[in-house]
């Protein structure tokens, strides 16, 4: 597909919609907001990585530690602490980095698609 012809999905979309807005590159970002033309690194979306890891870890962490304590009783989350911690970090490192994977390429790909 051609650069010029790129066309937002949805999710792209909302994606933008959040990045269009300098209160969040002023606010969240503590940057001023790039022209829409400039392709940018991954250095500008390294504190939506930090949000989005801190948001997800707890979040899981404390939905699968309800839940193995309400299946299992309270022993079994002190015997699965270490396996517990490991996949929650595990998978809201993935989460995290793929959400700001989709910030990061929204963005490029519309700056391509103006250039």
């Amino acid at each position: 597909m051609n650069q010029a012809d790129w066309q937002p999905n949805s999710l792209e979309r909302t994606c933008l919609t959040h990045l269009d807005s300098p209160e969040n590159w002023e606010n969240i970002l503590k940057r001023p907001i790039p022209p829409q033309t400039q392709v940018l690194p991954w250095t500008p979306f390294l504190k939506i990585f930090g949000f989005n890891l801190f948001l997800f870890t707890v979040v899981l962490g404390a939905l699968l530690s309800v839940i193995l304590v309400g299946t299992s009783g309270p022993q079994a989350l002190a015997e699965d602490l270490p396996i517990l911690i490991g996949f929650i970090l595990i998978s809201a490192t993935g989460v995290a980095a793929y959400s700001t994977h989709l910030y990061r390429r929204s963005w490029n790909r519309r700056a391509k698609s103006l250039n």
